[in-house]
């Protein structure tokens, strides 16, 4: 389940538990709309609980098509070590964005560093 809301410029995100292709569905208009509307877009992704990908989803992921995608320039990932892997896997699309890892117990400081940029 990944439950999205959006603040400016920025996107937050909380993935739980398994997704599938209907939070893709979901995720999908909302980065396209902001890439489209900002020059510069920051991402938040928490992930609490993840169990993974539906193969659906899986390749919704990897077959992400978002118009001006160099708009995304920053995103803050909380999660554990163990995902990091595959969502770097999952925004390899995003490749120019400066995409920097926190641990669960430092999400403040993850919409810290996403604030301040967007502030800029």
């Amino acid at each position: 389940m990944i439950t999205i809301y959006k603040k400016e410029a920025t996107v937050y995100m909380v993935a739980e538990n398994k997704l599938d292709a209907k939070d893709y569905e979901n995720l999908i208009p909302v980065l396209t709309e902001h890439i489209t509307a900002y020059q510069e877009v920051s991402w938040y992704i928490e992930i609490k609980n993840f169990e993974g990908w539906t193969a659906n989803a899986y390749w919704k992921g990897i077959e992400l098509n978002l118009p001006n995608e160099t708009h995304l320039k920053r995103v803050a990932l909380v999660g554990s070590v163990k995902w990091q892997e595959q969502f770097t896997e999952a925004l390899l699309p995003f490749s120019k964005a400066h995409i920097k890892f926190y641990k669960p117990e430092e999400k403040d400081n993850a919409k810290e560093w996403i604030k301040k940029y967007s502030k800029k």
